[in-house]
């Protein structure tokens, strides 16, 4: 058995004794891993990012209706978008996954395409993990072919831009249509609510607490008429007596200077209402001026009667008293019949009063009622008015929105693929199978090669050692040897070279040069 390598020198001699086992294993490991990677399949990644605007009209002007959290309206409209319909309509476009236009994209290449395409927000540098607002977000998918896979990049940040506008639009309608139809219910209620309300104060006119003064004023105002006609049919009913006394006294016969004439009586009838007022009033009262005049007036005329009379009087008739008198019992008959009237009319007034609180109460639950209404009304208005403005505000691409910061990528190198990496992982599988090789051909070979060797297996120190001498036949074959070896090497050499040419395009793609 040979000794075991101890020292450096003893690898060396391995090295040199072995060295096409450590060349050649090494060089064709790592072309054919360099070789064997370039028709591996690529994978392109091209990404778009689209920032997210904020609206442009100030938020104290007009209120944005829609309060969806940006990053949940971003995952909305990605599900949307990725929906076995629209992925459908863009395979059989572009031709992806060696589709066929015209026929139906099977439900696994969709599935392959929602893998393919990945949608991750970019939060603002801003703030806290919690309180970072987000400000862009970005949009990527990997394709065979770099020019589809930008292509279907583009379309797809089209999609979320045009997505995101046609939403908020609906969003916006869809809430001033809803607001609408609550707006014109409420209204509906509110003109009932009023219908009632007016209804119920015509059906309850002078009982309403807005009235109980106006109410107490008029009962002070009939009684005091009631009194005062009270007291005219007291007066009427005393000149009608002295009528009768007078028409007693002409029926008996008496003599003409015991009797009095019409106005004479007249006189007396208005002096007695004067001196009846003057207990009530004061003197620069209406009724007792009036009554003034009228004295004034029949003393002018009793005068005139005198004056003119042959006798110096002219004496009062029985038919002119009962004239008179039939007179009276009509007035005694409307005054009579206006107390009764004036008495009805206190004790509706009174009725009306004392039915007040009843009343009030149902009138405050009414009213409650109608202001409720009208205050969620008003608040509703001032919704549906916001509302219309922002739905406004939204058709003219004033609101938030998205915007294509940076547009899809060309992807210049694929990424998968890392041909660098596999082609490190190539030299190392090549120079460490090319070490193991060397290594089971050195321990397969019971050859002694030094005098350590021989040594070791002897047990014998060696005292010389003769150097070996090669005949002309093994030199010729050693030349012939090297001729070969160096033509394999300088073959491989040239093949290499040829086929590195002939994959140049290749070469570039896969690393991302570019000539």
């Amino acid at each position: 058995m040979k000794k075991t390598p101890t020292g450096l020198q003893d690898y060396l001699d391995i090295a040199r004794r072995r060295v096409w086992w450590l060349v050649l294993p090494s060089v064709l490991i790592t072309l054919g891993v360099f070789f064997g990677s370039l028709k591996l399949p690529r994978v392109y990644e091209s990404e778009a990012t689209i920032m997210i605007e904020p609206q442009k009209v100030p938020s104290n002007y007009v209120q944005p209706t829609i309060s969806v959290d940006i990053t949940d309206r971003i995952q909305n409209i990605r599900q949307e978008i990725l929906s076995l319909t629209r992925l459908r309509k863009i395979i059989s476009d572009l031709g992806l996954y060696d589709s066929v236009p015209g026929k139906t994209v099977p439900d696994e290449v969709v599935e392959q395409m929602r893998k393919d395409i990945s949608v991750d927000v970019v939060p603002s540098l801003m703030g806290t993990d919690r309180t970072r607002s987000v400000t862009a977000f970005r949009i990527a998918y990997v394709g065979a072919n770099p020019v589809l896979t930008q292509k279907v990049t583009r379309n797809l940040a089209s999609l979320f831009v045009e997505e995101n506008l046609k939403n908020r639009e609906q969003e916006s309608e869809g809430t001033t249509d809803f607001l609408d139809g609550q707006l014109e219910k409420m209204r509906q209620s509110l003109q009932e609510q009023e219908k009632r309300l007016e209804t119920f104060k015509a059906a309850h006119a002078g009982e309403l607490p807005e009235q109980q003064s106006s109410g107490f004023q008029m009962i002070g105002q009939m009684q005091t008429v009631l009194q005062s006609n009270a007291d005219a049919i007291t007066r009427v009913q005393q000149q009608k007596a002295y009528l009768s006394s007078v028409l007693e006294g002409i029926r008996m016969n008496q003599t003409p200077q015991n009797m009095k004439s019409a106005l004479q009586i007249q006189l007396d009838m208005k002096s007695a209402e004067l001196l009846h007022a003057e207990q009530k009033y004061q003197p620069n009262h209406p009724d007792i001026r009036k009554l003034n005049s009228e004295i004034a007036a029949l003393k002018s005329e009793v005068e005139a009667e005198k004056s003119s009379s042959v006798d110096g009087k002219s004496l009062a008739t029985a038919d002119q008293v009962q004239v008179q008198m039939a007179e009276l019992d009509k007035e005694i008959a409307l005054r009579t019949k206006r107390q009764s009237e004036l008495e009805r009319n206190i004790q509706e007034m009174q009725s009306r009063i004392g039915r007040l609180p009843q009343v009030e109460q149902q009138l405050a639950e009414l009213t409650r009622d109608y202001q409720t209404s009208k205050a969620s009304y008003d608040t509703m208005l001032g919704k549906r008015d916001n509302s219309s403005v922002a739905a406004e505000m939204e058709r003219r691409a004033q609101g938030e929105q998205f915007r294509i910061l940076d547009p899809a990528s060309f992807p210049d190198k694929p990424l998968k693929p890392n041909l660098l990496q596999i082609d490190i992982l190539g030299l190392l599988a090549g120079l460490f199978g090319s070490l193991g090789l060397a290594l089971v051909a050195e321990l397969a070979d019971n050859t002694m090669n030094t005098d350590r060797d021989l040594a070791h297996c002897s047990g014998l120190p060696v005292l010389a050692c003769l150097s070996y001498v090669r005949d002309e036949g093994e030199l010729r074959r050693a030349k012939l040897r090297r001729g070969l070896i160096s033509a394999a090497t300088l073959a491989t050499v040239l093949v290499t070279v040829f086929l590195v040419y002939m994959q140049c395009g290749a070469i570039a793609t896969g690393f991302g040069w570019k000539f």
